[in-house]
């Protein structure tokens, strides 16, 4: 059973557990698919697939491809309806596109932590992409660190600004965000016979114009798909 009392707009969708669920959500699939977009089944539900569709979409209409649809999204949507609206939808055999992987995700134990409020909701929303990409996840935020770390777990410390890491470790600035990935397989390759830490350093709280909620989601979805790739770098080298 969809739940009714939201319609496409009426608030920000993006990826998260739990996920957002809704006859919005059935709309943006609908909209997505019959735009050539396709996410699959429009089940109402926003998971990993209707995010990769949104993001392609965005990328498409040369819209920031954050995976939040949120004000351009919807406007955009809305100059297209009529080639959409009241329109069959096609699902064929959905794509993921994205670093994300969940073998990547899966095999991997990850613990993300902050020392200030926002680089703390970062490494929370990490953790939160990373469970809803796969239920498997072994990526999680020392918020909510359930288990004895091992020397098998990466460390991984979200600084901004002139923050400090917690101790001597390689440390990844967040610039130019083609290198990002690259760059940090190296710090990862550099903890070989080490401590596995590594810190990744922001410019700045605030992602462009973007508040505070939507610019620790931003964060947080490109710094997930570097970490990915670059573990996967590290592995291969």
């Amino acid at each position: 059973m969809v739940d009714a009392s939201f319609e496409l707009g009426d608030r920000n969708l993006f990826l998260r557990v739990p996920f957002f669920h809704g006859a919005d959500v059935r709309t943006l699939q609908e909209a997505l698919s019959a735009l050539g977009f396709s996410c699959g089944i429009a089940d109402g539900i926003f998971g990993v697939h209707t995010e990769d569709a949104l993001r392609r979409f965005q990328l498409n209409m040369g819209l920031p491809t954050d995976g939040i649809a949120g004000a351009f999204t919807f406007r955009a949507l809305l100059h297209l309806q009529h080639s959409w609206k009241g329109k069959d939808s096609f699902s064929p055999v959905p794509r993921l596109g994205f670093a994300r992987a969940a073998q990547v995700l899966e095999s991997n134990l990850i613990c993300l932590f902050g020392t200030s409020e926002f680089t703390r909701s970062v490494a929370a929303r990490m953790s939160n992409l990373a469970l809803a990409t796969t239920p498997a996840s072994k990526v999680t935020s020392a918020d909510s660190l359930l288990v004895a770390p091992d020397e098998s777990m990466y460390f991984v410390q979200i600084l901004v600004g002139n923050e400090k890491p917690a101790s001597t470790v390689p440390t990844v600035d967040f610039v130019d965000e083609e290198s990002l990935p690259d760059r940090v397989g190296q710090a990862l390759m550099a903890t070989e016979g080490h401590q596995r830490r590594i810190a990744v350093r922001l410019p700045e709280e605030g992602w462009e114009d973007a508040g505070a909620d939507r610019s620790a989601q931003q964060y947080a979805l490109v710094l997930l798909d570097a970490l990915c790739s670059g573990l996967v770098i590290a592995e291969q080298r």
